[in-house]
C-alpha cells in the first residue's frame, strides 16, 4: 500500500472498511440491475439492515435511484464505479500477504486479488489479467506452448485474455487433458481454443476421453495427431490448472457412489490431475488419467494453479503439498485469508 494510504489507515482505520464496503455495494447494483437490497446482501454476505442503510446513504450521493423494481445506478454512479476500481485495487493491495502465502505453501509465487469469487463475479476478471500479466512476463519471445486444464475457474479467466500475450510470441495452446464428463465449456479442449481465440495465437486439441484402458491407449497415441498433442503437453513452457473440490470432482468424473461414499469418509477435500488429497495432503485415490500427470509438472519451467473462492481454501492447502517449487497461486482475499488464518 502507498505511504500515503497507509497513513490514512493509521489515522482512521474504518475509513477503508467502509469504502470498500460502499464499493461493493455499487459493484453488485451495476452487475444484477435492477436488483433488490435482500438480492445485493444475500451476494455480498452482509445484512439487510446494513445494506438499507448504506443503500440509502448511496442514494442521497446521487449515485444510486431506488425504484419500485429495483436499484440502479445513475450516470455519477457508473463514473465513480469506474474511477473508484483502480484505487480500491491500490488500498488493498496484498503485497505482503502474498509473500506470507508464497512461503506457508511453499511456492515461488502467490497473487493475490480482491474480493472473494465466491459472491463476486468480478474476481474472474482480476485473475485473468493476472495471470496475463504474469505469463507475459514470464514467458520468452518467439515460440511458446502452453498446456491449458480444465475446469470452471480456468474458464471464466480465458474469457478476459487478450492479443497483447501474442505480441511477439507465437502461442500454441494444448489441452491438457482428454474430456471428463462435464459441460464442453469447462473441458481443457474448449479452453485452449478460447486462449488461442482471444490472444490471436493457435490451439492443439486431445480429442480422446480421458479415461480409457491401456490396450486402448496403446492403440490410440499411434494416430499422429494425438501421438503430437502429447508430445508438445511434455514440452511446453507453462502449465495452467485449477484445484478442484474433492466432492465436485468426484461428480464430474462420474465416479460411482460407493467410490465416492470413500473419498468423503477418507476426509478427500482436493482433486487435481487425477489425484485425490486430504487435509494433510496425504494421497487418497488416484484416477487414471491421458494427458499431463502431476508428477511431470517439475519438468515444465512455469506452473500456475488456479484458485479461488473462500471455500477453496482447504483444497488448496491440500493440493499445495504436492505442488512443484516454481508454481505460481493465483487466487483471491476469500481463499487467502482462510489459508493464512489456518481455517
Amino acid at each position: 500500500m502507498d505511504t500515503d494510504l497507509t497513513l490514512l489507515q493509521d489515522l482512521a482505520p474504518d475509513i477503508f472498511k467502509i469504502v470498500r464496503q460502499r464499493f461493493l455495494v455499487l459493484e453488485q447494483i451495476s452487475l444484477l440491475a435492477p436488483v433488490g437490497r435482500r438480492v445485493v446482501a444475500k451476494k455480498l454476505g452482509l445484512s439487510e439492515r446494513n445494506i438499507r442503510t448504506e443503500t440509502d446513504y448511496l442514494r442521497t450521493l446521487g449515485l444510486i435511484e431506488i425504484k419500485n423494481y429495483g436499484m440502479t445506478l445513475t450516470e455519477k454512479g457508473n463514473h465513480v464505479l469506474k474511477e473508484a476500481a483502480p484505487l480500491i485495487d491500490r488500498i488493498f493491495n496484498a503485497s505482503n500477504f502474498e509473500k506470507d502465502l508464497a512461503k506457508k505453501l511453499g511456492i515461488e509465487r502467490a497473487i493475490i486479488v480482491p474480493g472473494n469469487s465466491d459472491r463476486q463475479e468480478r474476481v474472474f476478471e482480476h485473475v485473468s489479467e493476472q495471470l496475463e500479466s504474469a505469463l507475459d512476463l514470464l514467458l520468452p519471445l518467439g515460440k511458446n506452448i502452453i498446456t491449458v486444464l480444465g475446469g470452471s475457474t480456468v474458464a471464466k479467466a480465458a474469457e478476459h485474455f487478450s492479443p497483447k500475450l501474442n505480441r511477439y510470441r507465437e502461442l500454441l495452446f494444448v489441452a491438457g487433458r482428454g474430456a471428463l464428463g462435464e459441460s464442453v465449456e469447462i473441458q481443457s479442449n474448449t479452453i485452449a481454443q478460447v486462449m488461442a481465440a482471444k490472444t490471436g495465437g493457435k490451439h492443439q486439441g486431445l480429442y480422446l476421453p480421458e479415461n480409457v484402458s491401456s490396450e486402448a491407449l496403446d492403440i490410440l497415441i499411434k494416430d499422429p495427431n494425438i501421438a503430437n498433442a502429447i508430445s508438445n503437453i511434455y514440452n511446453s513452457d507453462a502449465v495452467v490448472h485449477g484445484i478442484g473440490l474433492a466432492d465436485e470432482m468426484a461428480k464430474r468424473r462420474d465416479l460411482d457412489v460407493i467410490t465416492r461414499s470413500k473419498l468423503r469418509e477418507k476426509g478427500a477435500v482436493a482433486e487435481s490431475f487425477g489425484y485425490f488429497f486430504d487435509h494433510q495432503g496425504r494421497l487418497i485415490d488416484r484416477v487414471p488419467r491421458i494427458g499431463l500427470q502431476l508428477e511431470d509438472l517439475g519438468k515444465i519451467p512455469h506452473v500456475f494453479a488456479i484458485a479461488t473462492g473462500a471455500e477453496k481454501a482447504p483444497a488448496i492447502e491440500a493440493y499445495m503439498h504436492h505442488a512443484p517449487k516454481q508454481t505460481w497461486l493465483i487466487t483471491d482475499e476469500g481463499a487467502s485469508n482462510m489459508v493464512l488464518k489456518g481455517k
